[in-house]
Order: structure tokens, then sequence, then C-alpha cells
């Protein structure tokens, strides 16, 4: 037995031991009795590490799992954070705890309450299960120091995870998130004290959010997605699941849209997601009842939330079938919309929009098209939101920001919304109706406008303890030995952002790069202004890929060219998939 192994064993026998909790010690157990080395080294071998605002993992018992023991064990880091390096002010100000659907969540949110009530810090906790977008929401208006929201977004049914906001209502960047981590790194598994709800309640320390705080929010949704008022238009909208009925209902009420269908079977929140087995509208078979309902009522527009209702997908009617649309397709014609109708004293560069690195550069054309301003930052929405804030607090406008991995945000959000996001397209969709357009005909019009853009995307999966280090060694050799042609094109640019510089493969020069944060990820950009980004997934232990391919046309050769791209962006793909 391997020196790892035989500790990961010793740490197993404690977590089967007492104090740990009844089930706890089972499962633990059964994986010793079983000898399954493998899993213990997995569980055991390391420790659950506070990465991307927080927490997130596969549910069950282990140091590198969602359970209990790692939630106290975050919350107390997330307390002495909170306590040493921001005082009075956080504590009083406290923090607002939120959770969604999923198995665990509520127990996992009254567990994250009792560890900061125990350490004196006030907390808010919602009573029901709500969408993430309550959080940051809450966190604004009543003023909180901080948020956490236990959910795992539109991840598989078998994880969780936990997210903590700042205090104006963005994803926690640096410092905080490694002052937390560096605190948790040095905590005990076991012994973090914590209240229960109802002790917390009782000494005042814990004040419940409840019926105001959803109605107030509901409030804002409609105040910030309604531009033009229309509202006629046949919606079929599903939350897969998830928490997102209750205020998408409660938003297309009170906006007026009449017309408005919910998938049955998809309705109701619950942790098995309607037999899903990941709430995300960017799969594909997530889809299948939602666009049946569509077909059998002739809807104009598809909505579809995430399991936390954080994220948004579209399917429109195409030739008599519903395209389901990308991210990218999404985000340009929310970014059009809300352009379109900006007042004139607004269209210039005081006003900004903002995407992700690996997001399509339409949405600069976009920008720059309408004489507004353009800003990237790294994936994620804790860069975008925290870009969008500090650019607010010097006086500029915010229009939008997005992500290709189908978050959305705008008006005075500091993190992506999905209710906002329903919202605004079934408005989009009813005022195409008006103006005698279909959702598709915009599209088109803002591809020949802009360019032709598609986009896609591959990944691939590294588990286990190895899986970080073999992703890291795929990258480093193609950092250090970059192809100098993908599917046929030559490579002429790649950027590297661990290093920030930007390579011409030709000369060899080097450029460097300042306005983005280092990261370990790489751009290629192809003779024909096609690209290839890849980077390691901040949640998930895969190594992602997006790709593009660009063109222009006229009205007339739009169908071709169209054509040609995608079968071009096809070849692409495949070749990425070999690279990985």
């Amino acid at each position: 037995m391997t020196d790892i192994a035989a500790q990961s064993l010793e740490i197993a026998r404690k977590w089967a031991s007492e104090p740990f909790d009844a089930d706890t010690r089972a499962e633990v157990q059964a994986l010793i009795d079983a000898n399954d080395i493998e899993t213990i080294k997995n569980r055991f071998g390391a420790s659950m590490q506070f990465g991307t605002a927080g927490l997130r993992g596969v549910m069950g018992a282990g140091r590198t799992m969602m359970n209990a023991y790692m939630i106290a064990k975050a919350t107390q880091a997330l307390a002495l954070c909170l306590e040493e390096e921001y005082g009075d002010e956080a504590v009083h100000r406290g923090v607002v705890v939120g959770y969604d659907c999923r198995h665990n969540s509520e127990k996992f949110a009254r567990v994250t309450a009792g560890v900061l009530a125990a350490n004196g810090i006030q907390v808010y906790l919602y009573d029901r299960l709500t969408p993430t977008n309550l959080v940051p929401f809450a966190i604004r208006k009543m003023g909180a120091f901080a948020g956490v929201m236990v959910t795992s977004s539109h991840n598989p049914k078998v994880y969780n995870g936990y997210k903590v906001f700042w205090s104006n209502g963005a994803q926690i960047i640096s410092p905080v998130d490694a002052q937390v981590a560096s605190r948790m790194d040095k905590l005990d598994d076991i012994g973090n004290r914590a209240l229960t709800v109802e002790e917390g309640v009782e000494r005042g320390l814990i004040r419940i959010l409840s019926d105001d705080m959803i109605d107030a929010y509901t409030d804002w949704v409609v105040k910030s997605a309604v531009h033009t008022g229309a509202n006629d238009v046949d919606i079929v909208y599903t939350p897969l699941g998830g928490t997102g009925w209750a205020c998408a209902k409660a938003s297309f009420d009170r906006a007026g849209f009449k017309k408005v269908r919910v998938v049955e079977e998809e309705k109701t929140p619950s942790g098995d997601f309607a037999g899903l087995d990941a709430p995300n509208p960017e799969r594909p078979d997530t889809w299948p009842r939602a666009l049946k309902l569509a077909k059998e009522v002739n809807a104009e527009i598809v909505l579809a939330n995430d399991g936390d209702a954080d994220r948004l997908g579209v399917a429109i009617p195409v030739n008599g079938e519903y395209k389901i649309l990308g991210g990218n397709q999404i985000g340009a014609l929310m970014l059009n919309y809300i352009i379109e109708n900006l007042p004139e004293d607004k269209r210039n560069t005081d006003s900004f929009a903002i995407c992700s690195v690996v997001s399509s550069p339409l949405t600069r054309a976009i920008c720059e098209n309408a004489g507004v301003d353009f800003q990237e930052t790294l994936t994620g929405f804790k860069w975008m939101g925290n870009v969008a804030d500090e650019r607010v607090k010097r006086g500029q406008h915010f229009l939008f920001a997005y992500e290709e991995a189908f978050g959305f945000t705008y008006s005075d959000a500091r993190d992506k919304d999905g209710i906002i996001s329903v919202l605004l397209l079934a408005e989009l969709a009813a005022d195409c109706k008006a103006k005698g357009k279909r959702v598709i005909d915009v599209l088109d019009e803002i591809y020949l406008k802009n360019g032709i853009h598609f986009e896609d995307a591959a990944e691939r999966f590294y588990e286990g303890l190895s899986g970080k280090d073999t992703m890291a060694n795929v990258l480093a050799n193609l950092r250090n030995n970059p192809p100098h042609a993908i599917a046929g094109i030559d490579v002429v640019r790649v950027r590297d952002l661990l290093n920030s510089r930007t390579i011409d493969l030709k000369t060899g020069a080097a450029e460097p790069v300042i306005h983005l944060p280092k990261q370990d990820m790489l751009t290629f950009y192809l003779a024909d202004n096609s690209w290839i980004s890849l980077r390691p997934s901040g949640t998930e232990p895969k190594l992602k890929s997006y790709l593009g391919v660009i063109g222009h046309a006229s009205k007339e050769e739009y169908p071709v060219i169209k054509a040609a791209l995608e079968a071009k962006l096809a070849r692409i793909k495949a070749a990425v998939k070999e690279m990985l």
C-alpha cells in the first residue's frame, strides 16, 4: 500500500468513528469493508479546497466531498475572515443565506446559518428555497456584508455547492477568496461550533427572510426588464425541475404576459430535477418535454432556466422545428435589444457591455457599431460583476454582461440572473411579433450587420486525484509546443494568459497582455479569423474548449456562407477533440 493510500485509510477510519454521525460512519465503513482503496484515496487523500467563489463537489462522506462537515468548515473559515479582516461592520451588517432545491441544500443552509450565528454574526436566512439571484438581491437591498447560496446551479444532481457573494452583490474575488481558503486549510474537519436555527432566531442572531423580500425582487425584475411593454406572445417555460417557476410566474404576471404555459412535469422543484441528470439548458437532453409542448401549442419562444434559475436557455421556431440557441446567440439578441431601446444620451462610450474571454467576438462588433464601450474579462461572473460594479462607481452606465455558458445580466445586478433574463427575452419576442418579425429574423439581421459568428464547445473530463495534474500537463504541452495548424488552417498567434503574452508564431514576437489577470488559458488565433480557447473548468474536473468561426456576407450570399461556416466549425471541433 502506498503512503497516500495508508494515510487516506487512516483518515477514513477516523470518519468511520464517533463523533461523526451515524450515516457518515456507515458510508465510510462500507468503503473500508469493501477495501475500496481507490475511492478512499479520492475521498480522503486530499481536502476540499475553497475555490471559484466557494465550494462545489459530489455529495457524500469524505474530505473532498460536499457534506455538512465541509460546509461547517468553510463557514467557520468565512466567519473568521469576516471577524478578523473586516471587523465589527461585517459582523453587524451580516450575511444573507439561501438555498435551492438540491438534496441536502436546506440542511447545508441551516448549518451555514448556525455556524455564522455561533460566531456572533448576524444572519438573514430565507424561509424557503429560492433562485440564487435572491441572495445577491437581498445583500444589496439590505446592505448586508456578504451572502452564501447553497447550490450547484446547472451541475448534475449528485453535486452541491456553496457560493459566496460580497457586499456589492458580486461573487467574491481576491483577496477575499484567499483569506477564506487559508483559514479553511487550518481548520479540523469536525468540531466547528454551531447554533440551531431556532436558537439563532431566539437570540436575535438569525432573521428570517420571507414574502416581502421575494415580492421586492419580483418588482425589481419587472422594472428592470420592461423596455417597450410588449407582452403579446405565446411562451413555453420550464424551470427544469428547479427553483425558477414561482419567481418566473410572478414576473410574467406582473408584466402582463397572459400566454405562458409551463411544462407541468418540470414545474415542481425537486432534488431529482424531474428525472433529468442535470438541470442544464445547455444540454440537449433537457429539452424534449419543453419542445414537445411548444409544438403542441405553437409557441413563439421557449424559455428554460437551470436548476437555481441563474442561467437561461432559449429555443425558437425555425422552418417548422425548434432551434435551441447558443449562449452567444442569446447574448447577442439581448445586447442588441438593450442598445436598441437605449436613450440617445446613453449611446456613447460611457455606456459599456462586458463578456468573457471565451465568448463571441460578436459582442465587441455590436458595441463598436453602436458606439458604446466593450470590455472582456476572465471567464466567470465573479470577474464581470466586479468589473461592472467598479465602472458604475466611476459614473459609467452598465448595459449588459454575459458568458457563453447561458449566463446573462443587466440593470443593477452584479451576478447572472435567469429571471430578469427570462422576462427580457419574453418581451423581445413580443416586440418582434408586434413589428411583424420573428426572433430568428432579428438574429439574421445582427449577423448581416456585424458579421456572422458561429461558436461551439468541446470538453473532456479528468477524474480522480490525478485529474488536475493531467489537465495541467495537456495545457503545458500545448503551451510549449503549439500546433502550427488546426483542421488544416494555419495558427498565426497564441494568447497565453498564464504568461500574460501573445506570441506571433511566424516571427516569434511576443506582445504583453495587460488587460487580463493571469489564468491557465490558451487561445489559438487562426489565419481565417477562427479561434480556439482552452482552459480547465473552475468547478468540475474537466478541460474545456471554446471555438468560433467568423465570416461576412451580403443578404444574397448569406445562406451559402452560413452553411460553409457551419461545416468549417464542425471540422475545427473534430480537430480540437483530438487535442484534448
